[in-house]
Formats: structure tokens, sequence, C-alpha cells
């Protein structure tokens, strides 16, 4: 079907009039003019897509990028710290204390994991303890993973008690360990920097 321009170039040359050329088709009128409206539409709204197909690649390639970086670096320094992956967490055994990092994968469009949490599990006196350091350098200590102390951690890797949650037994163990819990909790300090400041 040609479109509108070559037919007035045609009525032009042979000195007719577009109506008789058409033979008054109304149907064929309409096809040719919705014809060069869509052409008309689409000349508008193609570099429209096409720059934000560019912009989408460009995003994406450079997430891409981030993300295989800081895949890497996250499994090289926990690899480099003695850390071995199995079963989606990163493990390491030292001094009768378990500690933890999960396997971590930067989220799609994300230029940062979404949780940054480090464990440390260890026993006081066959009192199953938990020690989990969170993204935001607050901290949960847990006995027999009920009652607990949550704080903050200084500067130097000190614990600032916000919150506690232990019974008189659970506090005094606290007490008499507390030496080898701040130990612990600052060998976790160390770990959870070397792995997420990457």
């Amino acid at each position: 079907m040609p479109d509108l321009q070559t037919l007035i170039d045609i009525c032009n040359t042979y000195h007719i009039s577009l109506d008789k050329l058409l033979n008054e088709d109304k149907e064929y009128i309409t096809k040719i003019d919705f014809s060069y409206h869509l052409k008309k539409i689409i000349k508008r709204i193609a570099p429209c897509i096409m720059i934000f197909l560019l912009l989408f690649t460009g995003i994406f390639v450079r997430w891409k990028i981030i993300s295989i970086n800081k895949n890497t670096e996250f499994a090289e320094a926990a690899a480099q710290m003695g850390f071995v992956l199995e079963n989606g967490v990163y493990r390491l055994k030292e001094d009768n204390v378990l500690y933890q990092l999960q396997n971590q994968k930067l989220p799609f469009l994300k230029e940062d994991f979404y949780v940054k949490n480090s464990y440390a599990d260890f026993e006081i006196d066959t009192v199953e303890t938990q020690i989990i350091l969170y993204n935001d350098n607050n901290v949960s200590i847990y006995f027999n993973h009920n009652r607990f102390i949550r704080g903050n951690i200084s500067e130097n890797g000190e614990l600032i008690p916000v919150d506690n949650t232990l019974n008189t037994k659970e506090q005094q163990l606290f007490d008499e360990n507390s030496n080898e819990i701040e130990r612990i909790l600052k060998q976790l300090f160390v770990i959870h920097n070397s792995v997420y400041s990457v």
C-alpha cells in the first residue's frame, strides 16, 4: 500500500485529483491516513524507547560489574580468613567457636547486600550461646536461643548494652564469662568488618 506522499506525487505527475485516483474509496483513504499517523507516532516514540533501552542497558551493565566485584570480594575475604562454604553458609571453627557468614549475592540492581549479619556460636558451661552482629553494628547475645542481651558495638568492638532479658543465673554466667564473650565479640567484629567493608 503506497503512502500518502507517494499518491500525491502520482496525482501531480498525471494531473489528476486524489479523489479520482482513489475512486473516492473512503476506506482506502482511512487506511492511508491511519498508516501515515502510525508512522508519525512511531518516529516520535522510537527515540524515547531507544534512549530508555540504552539507559537500562547501561544501568544493568554497571550493576553486573559491581555485582561480580562485590560477590567475588566477599567470597575472597571470607576464604582469606579461613572460612569454608558449606550448604550456603561460610563457616570457620576456631577455639570451640563456630563463626558463620551467610553466602551473599548482590540483589538485582542494588549496590549493597540486603543483610550483613555475622554469627558466633559457642557453649559456656553447657549453655548454648550465640552472638549475632548485625549490619548496623547492633549486637544480640542469646543464651539457649531464648533470653538475650542486645546493644550496640563501640568502635573498638566493645558491647554497650541496651536491652537485657537474662534471668539471674544467665546474668551471673554472663558476668563470670564476660572476658571470653568480649574476646569472641571482638573477633566477630573483626571478621564482620573484614568481609563486609570490601
